[in-house]
């Protein structure tokens, strides 16, 4: 129902002390300070009080700059607040006002100082009536709640019986006014906590954890906000019972100025974990609230306020709320998993995650610069499973890269790769890493499907050991379980760089070619300047006979990654087959030339060749691709680029000896 027009608004002190006694219209807005009220359309928007402050401070003061420092003295008046608040508070209001989606047509950011409320405003009048809208049929509220409006009438009306009998008008106004008031704090407040509480039909079948972003960061604590998520990411991966991005899908976000909404639509989840931690001499603060991402609303929020003796009590404590939140059902197996910690060494974590970081770069610089953080983790703690993965993973995928001869990098990552999993059978992503060697450098099927597998029973949403599964899968002729692994990975990790390459790759291999371009695509939207997915796409065009798409991804692939041997050789080879034979040549000149000062994949000059027709060459150096132990080797018998040599029985011979 509405509330009586004949009540008439009396003036009220807002959130921070100061008397309004007229209300503002902007877009389908109507803004009540009196009665602390934001109407859309007539019906009300449940608002924090620290948001309804917020609002109102940012429309008296339109049109001009508002300096961070200025609302946090001004709406946090008397309080000790980060930062942070402010930019939450301000993610809030913009979900309220339907103004999250880029275009922040009511609240501009100006970088680095503050905001500005830039929607045109009438002010209304101090005699203005206001109509509130309390349908039952529409509030979603208890029978109480619908109980309380239809007395709404009754408490007015003996309100102001009474107090004619006892004060003058004024006083009966402000008896009708706070017998409305009573009605309606009994009703709102109900509604705006059951918007930031996890409901019992929630369903968050899908998480993203961002950075944690770290206020105030001194010197060597950057990486503390991508440690907290990085933990997180761990344990809950390692339940099995949720799907959780990775670190590497995520850490794109560190240092962005992107609502947590928008995010989680990136990446495609049900929710989002957002969080800030701010440190102050030997405590720490840390805010966190889950983000439904289909609406934005906040299905739950905490703040932590510890003492930083130990950053492993404080994610335990984190971790175990944020499990309650998603209401995850653990068994004893999975809660030992859960609560399990890779190392007991501050320090060792945090370097161990800078490694990580440097790691999903994927380039020369950054894998070595990934390296060396490990190997400080290792020194901090001899006892960091999860360090020595990451080393194997570094020689691994610089040994697949060619930048390191294969027989030096992959048997220091089996190496490695032994060492944790002597420390921690139960490591999926130490099984995953040595499936991936037993596939691109043992070339051994049956050692690689044994550990994909027992990584997966361990952590089924792994999107990398699903990726690397599906491309040995290919590689053994088994398209349909590799096209669905590929794609299982590609859902888990949407907006992962390599594994949308390597999904581009398996696909080709499986003969869908428009899947493989269309995927690729997608990847170089992402970020155009990552050299692999260029070298797939280019590939993959020149499968369908696209020759010169193919040599211009190929082209840019080239130059992206400084010369990319491998990435050079298919060049040579589209051009080559193109008819481009001059240019063909120069590229292998240019790779035998260099081939006496570094290691340069035979396999790539035989590529060549294979483009020239110069068969007996192109055996020549897959000859010695094979004594190599090149990586590329694995996929020898489906390569599309040597179907001119399958019916060359020397070719027939070679393929024989590789048991995939």
């Amino acid at each position: 129902m509405e509330l009586p027009k004949e009540i008439l608004r009396i003036s009220f002190l807002d959130g921070m002390g100061t008397s309004i006694k007229h209300s503002y219209r902007f877009g389908p807005f109507q803004l009540d300070p009196p009665e602390r009220l934001l109407l859309c359309d007539g019906h009300p928007v449940p608002m924090t009080p620290k948001a309804f402050d917020l609002l109102v401070f940012l429309v008296e003061r339109r049109g001009h700059l508002i300096e961070k420092g200025e609302l946090l003295k001004t709406v946090w008046r008397g309080s000790f607040v980060e930062e942070g608040n402010l930019s939450v508070t301000v993610s809030f209001l913009r979900k309220a006002l339907n103004d999250d989606r880029g275009l922040h047509k009511y609240i501009e950011t100006v970088s680095k100082r503050g905001y500005r409320f830039v929607a045109d405003v009438k002010q209304v009048g101090d005699l203005e009536n206001i109509s509130v809208p309390l349908r039952p049929d529409e509030s979603g509220g208890t029978r109480e709640e619908s109980r309380d409006r239809e007395q709404l009438p009754a408490v007015l009306s003996t309100a102001a019986n009474a107090a004619r009998k006892r004060i003058p008008r004024w006083g009966i106004l402000a008896a009708l006014s706070v017998g409305a008031l009573l009605i309606l704090f009994r009703v709102a407040p109900r509604r705006g906590a059951e918007a930031s509480s996890v409901q019992g039909n929630v369903a968050i079948r899908s998480l993203a954890v961002l950075p944690f972003q770290n206020l105030g960061a001194k010197r060597g604590e950057e990486y503390l906000g991508l440690g907290m998520a990085d933990a997180l990411i761990t344990r809950l991966g390692n339940t099995g019972k949720i799907i959780v991005r990775p670190t590497s899908a995520i850490q794109r976000y560190a240092g962005q100025e992107l609502s947590p909404q928008a995010a989680g639509q990136e990446q495609g989840v049900d929710a989002v974990l957002d969080g800030r931690i701010q440190r102050e001499a030997d405590r720490v603060r840390l805010t966190v609230q889950l983000i439904r991402v289909r609406d934005g609303v906040q299905l739950w929020g905490e703040s932590f306020d510890k003492e930083f003796t130990n950053i492993f009590a404080l994610e335990d404590a984190l971790s175990e709320r944020v499990a309650q939140s998603i209401r995850l059902k653990l068994t004893g197996e999975e809660t030992r998993r859960f609560t399990k910690r890779s190392t007991e060494k501050p320090e060792a974590y945090e370097a161990y995650v800078k490694g990580r970081y440097f790691w999903n770069k994927r380039t020369e610089k950054d894998m070595k610069k990934g390296m060396e953080y490990f190997r400080q983790a290792i020194a901090l703690d001899p006892t960091f499973a999860e360090a020595y993965v990451g080393i194997a993973d570094s020689y691994a995928t610089l040994g697949l890269y060619a930048v390191i001869p294969p027989k030096e990098a992959f048997p220091a990552a089996k190496d490695a790769t032994k060492r944790a999993l002597e420390m921690d059978d139960g490591l999926a992503e130490a099984h995953a890493t040595m499936g991936f060697i037993n596939f691109y450098y043992d070339w051994n099927r049956i050692d690689a499907e044994n550990e994909f597998h027992r990584a997966l029973s361990d952590n089924p949403n792994d999107a990398m050991a699903h990726s690397w599964y599906g491309e040995s899968l290919a590689a053994m002729g088994r398209f349909p379980e590799a096209v669905a692994e590929a794609q299982r990975a590609l859902e888990d990790d949407p907006l992962s760089l390599i594994i949308g390459s390597n999904a581009g790759w398996t696909l080709s291999l499986a003969g869908k070619g428009d899947q493989a371009v269309e995927i690729l695509k997608k990847a170089i939207e992402i970020d155009p300047s990552f050299p692999r997915t260029h070298y797939r796409l280019g590939r993959a065009y020149e499968q369908k006979k696209s020759y010169d798409l193919a040599i211009s991804e190929l082209e840019q692939a080239v130059s992206l990654s400084g010369g990319d041997p491998c990435y050079k050789g298919s060049l040579g080879h589209a051009y080559a087959i193109s008819g481009k034979v001059d240019q063909a040549r120069q590229v292998l000149q240019d790779l035998e030339g260099r081939s006496g000062q570094a290691y340069v994949p035979s396999y790539a000059i035989a590529l060549v060749y294979a483009g020239l027709s110069d068969n007996d060459h192109a055996l020549t150096w897959l000859q010695k691709a094979y004594e190599d132990r090149s990586t590329s080797i694995a996929f020898l018998k489906l390569d599309p680029e040597l179907s001119g040599l399958h019916a060359d029985p020397r070719f027939e011979q070679l393929s024989r000896r590789i048991s995939f």
